[in-house]
């Protein structure tokens, strides 16, 4: 994995050499390192939890040009990838965990030695011991190496020179599969990291009048969606049925600035694993009772054809005690072709997933 990382890294900073100079001008490496705990968000994963995470990143980005509205908006942004690597603060039953994600770095505040920014990352980890029926019972928290990483970040960056300066700040990891294999605790860890990030491009200094315009000739919209989501989950224990999932949303949405919408929605959900827990709970079961339906309130953040999702919502019908009345969505949704949509989300009860939910739909403006 270390060395497929390496040359990928390799082949990326030498194609950037060779290329136009434009994209070079505006290329970013760093590496930091990172020292944090599993926060026990459950007391039986207490005994789990025996040192501190000790982790390192290395990313490769490029700062956005400032030609497009949502870049100058967003204060020039940088995009890039990543490599993190962790242990998981118990060698024996916990391992490591080796993750490469995609990221945006927004600033807050840029001046020519100081720039206060903060970052949004999704991507894949590889944990080396999940939970394993014969070999690791005693991982509680997560039942599979492949699971989903969301990485948010706030840091600072103080420059000793034009393109050499030094992060300090804070970052929040999140592992998690969607449920889609038990035990699926998930592992929520804050962190304080610091390290190294060498800039090829300058500091940029950005018009702010710019940005007024910009905002003075936005014209608000309401937007309006069906979405059609599947997804798989299992029920415990673990090693048992999988159950597919299926999700229809109709959305009504205000465009209010270049930068954010809100918005209100319908959803009916199909969960043919609510079988087995309402059975549990009561002895009358009807196939209408595998159905959910709850209105949502939603808030996102635009970046052009890309938005970041957050959903709240309340069941108004549903049969399964077990996960309350409120359930919730974070992820990505993309304008893929004209009116197509596709959408990547969790959907969580609090801090206990759901189902990851992969969607289409279809959007348009009025």
């Amino acid at each position: 994995m270390k060395i497929k990382i390496y040359i990928i890294l390799f082949l990326l900073i030498s194609q950037s050499v060779y290329s136009q100079e434009k994209f070079t001008d505006r290329l970013t490496v760093a590496v930091n390192g990172r020292y944090g705990f599993i926060i026990p968000h459950r007391s039986s994963m207490v005994y789990l939890i025996e040192d501190h995470v000790r982790a390192w990143d290395l990313t490769v980005s490029f700062r956005t040009k400032g030609d497009k509205p949502w870049q100058v908006i967003y204060r020039i942004p940088e995009l890039g990838i990543g490599f993190y690597r962790a242990n998981l603060g118990n060698a024996n039953y916990l391992g490591t965990s080796s993750a490469t994600f995609a990221f945006i770095k927004i600033p807050i505040i840029k001046k020519k030695i100081f720039n206060l920014s903060y970052s949004m990352g999704e991507g894949l980890a590889i944990l080396s011991k999940p939970f394993n029926t014969e070999e690791n019972i005693y991982n509680i928290a997560i039942g599979s190496h492949a699971n989903g990483f969301i990485d948010f970040g706030l840091f600072s960056e103080l420059f000793f020179t034009k393109k050499l300066s030094i992060t300090t700040g804070f970052n929040f990891t999140h592992y998690s599969n969607g449920a889609w294999r038990k035990p699926n605790l998930g592992f929520n860890i804050p962190s304080f990291k610091a390290g190294l990030k060498y800039s090829i491009s300058n500091i940029d200094v950005i018009d702010r009048f710019k940005i007024k315009e910009l905002k003075a000739a936005f014209v608000r919209k309401n937007e309006f969606s069906f979405n059609l989501s599947k997804g798989v989950r299992e029920n415990p224990p673990p090693n048992g049925v999988k159950f597919h999932t299926t999700t229809i949303c109709i959305n009504a949405e205000r465009l209010y600035n270049p930068k954010r919408k809100f918005g209100t929605g319908l959803d009916v959900f199909y969960d043919p694993s609510l079988e087995s827990r309402i059975i549990s709970d009561s002895s009358t079961f009807k196939p209408v009772y595998n159905f959910r339906s709850g209105v949502h309130l939603s808030y996102d953040l635009m970046f052009n054809k890309v938005s970041f999702t957050m959903q709240t919502g309340v069941y108004f019908f549903t049969k399964a005690k077990d996960d309350g009345l409120i359930y919730s969505r974070i992820g990505l949704r993309a304008k893929v072709w004209k009116n197509i949509t596709a959408s990547l989300t969790l959907k969580t009860h609090f801090v206990k997933a759901d189902v990851i939910e992969w969607g289409i739909g279809y959007s348009f403006q009025k």
